[in-house]
């Protein structure tokens, strides 16, 4: 009878004890391969050095919530800088793009961003890379949408429907107001980063519904304001009102309807425009490319010495937050090998368990003519195959896990996630379960090899 035949005995005389033990090496190496599978890959999409957001231009806060805010929609605007400022940033002599966004609204939870026909025919996501059409064109006026590729398969959409847009970064926030319908003119290919969540319209666009709200909430306030004077007027004395007082209500009645033509005018989706005041066609970022390396620092430092906005490096600000996060990758790794290590102890007292109850067994190979080196082959065979069943299992599962929740983070983080069935640092989970196990299990084999076949024989008997 030789080795293998026997080591599959041993492990069949105990298939429960053997299947929870390599279960319990499988979760530790699940854990651990989750861990360092989801490090890497977001390492991989939030790093791209080849991006096309080489600055970012917004308003003076935490340059990394502009970074993450305007590159992957996570988060809320840090804020507006004047129209004026970027238009001057657009016409620095550094400056090769300066592609505008607005932020604000949302349709179903997709972020509404408004920027011009130069964000689809100029502006290059990765390098080489622009944005192409998957069904229609993009916009050529005002009140037109175009769908980023995820944003019209969650919400349904395709050209020729129309969309609503709701006031708020969040769907269902306090005070959402929707806004009149606009056709989707396009969708746009899917490109794999968070620009397939946006929905696209010109600046005009979102700054007028903006604008329309206000007016509407301005012509809110007024009527409620007339509705508190009638009714002190009904509480005085009754009289004839004085032909001021009637003159004053009269110039109030056709101020309010003249206010509320304005506010329908503005809202409708005929292509003439009206003038919208400074405080509300603002700028949110300024996507920039420079005409070259060496005007980084310059620009930047020009941009941040002002007063009214910030300019932030993408690179340099992602590095930073992976640093933050590396600390929290550290604890939960840690975690992780918690698990194997204790997977490992729970090797050992089953090791020992069987060894006790095998000692008859390995007495009676030793008296058949089993050599010594055979049992210590035999025990140290059986950790190493309990130990690389356990580590196959957990990559499996650590795989099909991303696998299967990749396109929910994705949503998340704002950037596809690809992954992959094999890593190299899979190699050097393999390598260390196995040496745990051999080392683990060299202690009871050597107490196996150590067996008195004549005394095991006689307390058996």
């Amino acid at each position: 009878m030789n080795t293998l035949t026997l080591l599959f005995r041993f492990l069949r005389q105990r298939l429960t004890a053997t299947l929870l033990t390599v279960c319990s090496v499988a979760l530790g190496v699940a854990l651990t391969a989750s861990i360092l599978t989801l490090r890497t890959e977001s390492e991989r999409a939030f790093s791209q050095k080849d991006t096309g957001f080489e600055v970012i231009v917004g308003a003076k806060g935490s340059p990394l919530q502009l970074v993450l805010n305007t590159m992957y929609h996570i988060g809320t605007p840090v804020g507006n800088i004047p129209r004026a400022d970027a238009e001057k940033l657009q016409r620095d002599k550094r400056v090769k793009t300066a592609i505008p966004m607005v932020f604000g609204d949302n349709v179903g939870g997709f972020k509404v961003v408004g920027t011009t026909e130069e964000f689809f025919t100029t502006f290059e996501y990765r390098k080489n890379t622009r944005l192409a059409m998957q069904s229609g064109t993009v916009f050529h006026k005002n009140y037109e949408a175009v769908l980023g590729a995820e944003a019209a398969q969650i919400l349904g959409l395709k050209q020729g429907d129309s969309i609503s847009v709701q006031h708020g970064i969040d769907v269902g926030e306090a005070g959402a107001h929707e806004h009149g319908k606009m056709p989707v003119v396009g969708v746009l290919a899917p490109s794999g980063t968070a620009l397939d969540k946006g929905v696209y319209m010109t600046m005009y666009t979102v700054w007028d519904t903006h604008y329309h709200e206000y007016m509407e909430q301005q012509e809110a306030a007024e009527h409620a304001l007339q509705q508190q004077e009638a009714q002190q007027q009904t509480s005085q004395p009754q009289g004839k009102k004085s032909d001021k007082d009637e003159h004053d209500h009269e110039g109030h009645h056709h101020e309010g309807h003249d206010h509320e033509e304005h506010t329908h005018e503005g809202h409708d989706h005929e292509e003439h425009t009206h003038e919208i005041p400074p405080e509300f066609s603002t700028i949110t970022a300024l996507v920039v490319k420079l005409k070259s390396p060496v005007f980084y620092d310059s620009f930047v430092r020009s941009v941040n010495d002002g007063t009214s906005a910030q300019a932030a490096l993408p690179i340099r600000e992602i590095s930073g937050l992976f640093a933050i996060v590396g600390n929290v990758n550290g604890v939960l790794l840690g975690v992780s090998y918690m698990v194997i290590i204790v997977a490992a102890m729970a090797f050992l007292a089953a090791l020992y368990n069987s060894l006790n109850e095998r000692r008859r067994e390995i007495a009676i190979l030793r008296s058949l003519g089993a050599h010594r080196r055979t049992i210590l082959t035999l025990i140290l065979a059986e950790a190493g195959f309990i130990s690389i069943a356990g580590y196959c299992l957990g990559i499996i599962v650590a795989r099909c896990a991303f696998f299967i929740g990749k396109n929910t983070l994705a949503h998340s983080i704002g950037t596809r996630l690809d992954g992959t069935w094999f890593y190299a640092f899979d190699v050097w989970i393999g390598t260390g379960v196995f040496a745990l196990s051999l080392v683990v299990a060299l202690l009871p084999a050597w107490q196996a090899y150590r067996t008195d076949v004549a005394r095991n024989l006689v307390s058996a008997s």
